[in-house]
């Protein structure tokens, strides 16, 4: 079968195969034949042009704070198991076990969210604003003060999805070009630049995560070995899934 004979015909086109050209998961050779068919359709325009538009009022939301009576029970839940105790588990690790807990229920929540125009970005520390008068403590150090990558394992990306988002951090690919060519080494196809990119800790390894368009209502994650990554070389996908409704 060749390569014209797999394009669909139309118009009209269904909004399902648009939004899949839109996410850059067509094959190569559907997706160059199919897209000028579909910029030339007034009506498929107007629906590319409207999933752009939804991605840029995705990207400029503000965070939206946590409910003070939600935030409260989790704060009790974490001060809980940082108690000492046989063993001694400290305040990150009971975050990282709540992360555990959510798992892909977090990666769905969200992109139902987005589905609908929605993001809701559920961090304790959204839910207060420092007063003018307050004076933020001096650091003694950037190793004190900088975040460490998110700590993961293979089954939580989906948990990680909200906090990715919020961040274009390419950490160690450094460039939009370097990552493309990651995604091209593992066979990936995508078009534009990722909707979230940030550095990962994946089961103790160094990692980048990056979030792709898969279709209405979907995410597809995509973990990247910064050392081995690149074109020609698939070893370098660490992880590829996608999460969301279907």
């Amino acid at each position: 079968m060749t390569g014209m004979e797999r394009v669909p015909m139309g118009p009209p086109w269904s909004v399902d195969l648009i939004a899949d050209l839109h996410a850059g998961v067509l094959p190569p050779e559907v997706a160059a034949q199919l897209r000028p068919r579909v910029e030339a359709d007034a009506e498929a325009r107007e629906i590319l042009q409207a999933l752009d538009a939804t991605l840029e009022d995705l990207r400029s939301l503000p965070p939206i704070p946590m409910p003070d009576h939600v935030a409260a029970r989790i704060d009790a839940a974490l001060a809980a198991e940082a108690r000492p105790a046989a063993p001694v588990v400290s305040l990150a690790e009971a975050r990282k076990r709540r992360n555990r807990r959510l798992g892909l229920g977090g990666g769905v929540l969200v992109a139902a969210a987005a589905a609908f125009g929605i993001v809701m970005v559920m961090s304790p520390e959204t839910r207060q604003q420092p007063s003018n008068n307050a004076q933020p403590p001096a650091s003694t150090s950037s190793a004190v003060t900088a975040e460490p990558p998110l700590a993961l394992q293979r089954d939580e990306l989906g948990s990680a999805v909200g906090e990715v988002l919020k961040a274009q951090n390419y950490g160690p690919l450094e460039t939009p070009d370097r990552l493309a060519g990651c995604l091209q080494g593992g066979g990936i196809t995508s078009s534009g630049k990722p909707l979230g990119i940030s550095p990962i800790n994946l089961e103790g390894k160094n990692a980048v995560m990056a979030i792709l368009p898969a279709g209405l209502g979907q995410f597809r994650l995509v973990v990247l070995d910064p050392e081995t990554c690149g074109p020609d070389k698939p070893e370098g996908v660490l992880e590829d899934e996608t999460v969301g409704q279907r």
